[in-house]
């Protein structure tokens, strides 16, 4: 079934209350067949020393999914801000 044809679902999700926003300057994206990889880390100013903060590993599907997404909010939120 195309996307626009599935309904929307609510899904629940816990966060813990220990859980924070994290800061992320530098990404990665490495892409296979079978898998797309995202890296977000912290580079500090004025060094070549970073820390990954997060590795994120999608299939292709959801790697296309998250993309469209993504870009959908950002141009929605950008046309209507500007």
């Amino acid at each position: 079934m195309p996307p626009e044809l599935i309904p929307e679902q609510n899904i629940k999700i816990d966060i813990p209350a220990t859980s924070r926003p994290t800061f992320s300057n530098a990404t990665q994206v490495t892409v296979s067949d079978d898998s797309v990889v995202l890296q977000f880390a912290y580079v500090r100013p004025n060094t070549t020393d970073g820390q990954l903060i997060a590795e994120i590993v999608l299939s292709p599907k959801h790697a296309i999914d998250f993309s469209r997404a993504l870009d959908s909010t950002i141009k929605e939120h950008f046309t209507r801000h500007l």
